[in-house]
C-alpha cells in the first residue's frame, strides 16, 4: 500500500482504443509507479534501453509496499542511473487502462535535476537479464528514441504511449517558463 496520497495533475489516459482500436475498461486495482525525466546541467537527458525488447524508456519503476512516491522515484533514479539528484520536481501523472488483459497502471512522473554527467547503476538481475543500459541524449534525440519506433506488441505500444504523454507534457512545461 502507498504510504500517502499524491496530488498531480492528470496528463492523459491511455486505453486500448488508443493502443489496439478496441473498446472496454478494466477495473482492475491499479498498479502504481514513479517515473523520472531526469536532466543533467549539460541539457542531457538519461534515456533507458532494454537490447532485448528494442525498448527506449525513462527511468522508473513500481512503488513497493510502505514506500512513498517521492522515496520510490528516488530509489528508481538511484538503481537506475545513480546520479545525484539536485531537485526533484513533480510533473504530472499518466492512467493506463489495459481492458484487453484486465490491467491498470497509474505512472507518477518527475522532473529531475542532476549535476552528474556519468552514471552509477545499480540495476536488478531482471534489468542486467534484459540488457538494461541508460544514456544521456539532447532533449530531442531522447523524444526521438521513444517517440518514433514501430513496436510490435501492445505492452510496448503501452510503455511508448505513457513516456511520449509525460515528454510531451515536460515539452510543454518547459515552454510555459520562457
Amino acid at each position: 500500500m502507498i504510504t500517502e496520497s499524491y496530488s498531480m495533475n492528470q496528463i492523459c489516459t491511455i486505453t486500448d482504443k488508443d493502443i489496439i482500436g478496441s473498446e472496454g475498461l478494466s477495473n482492475a486495482r491499479p498498479r502504481i509507479t514513479a517515473r523520472a525525466i531526469v536532466k543533467n546541467t549539460q541539457n542531457n537527458y538519461a534515456v533507458m534501453y532494454s537490447q532485448e525488447f528494442g525498448l527506449y524508456s525513462l527511468p522508473g519503476g513500481g512503488v513497493e509496499d510502505g514506500e512513498s512516491i517521492e522515496d520510490a522515484v528516488r530509489r528508481e533514479i538511484d538503481e537506475e542511473t545513480g546520479v545525484n539528484i539536485l531537485a526533484l520536481e513533480p510533473l504530472g501523472y499518466v492512467e493506463e487502462n489495459r481492458a484487453h488483459c484486465d490491467y491498470t497502471q497509474i505512472s507518477y512522473y518527475f522532473i529531475v535535476t542532476t549535476d552528474s554527467s556519468s552514471f552509477q547503476q545499480q540495476l536488478t538481475a531482471n534489468e542486467i537479464k534484459h540488457g538494461a543500459t541508460v544514456g544521456w541524449h539532447t532533449l530531442e534525440d531522447a523524444y526521438d528514441k521513444i517517440a518514433n519506433v514501430e513496436h510490435s506488441t501492445t505492452q510496448r505500444k503501452y510503455l511508448q504511449a505513457r513516456d511520449v504523454a509525460a515528454l510531451n507534457a515536460y515539452k510543454k512545461h518547459l515552454a510555459s517558463k520562457i
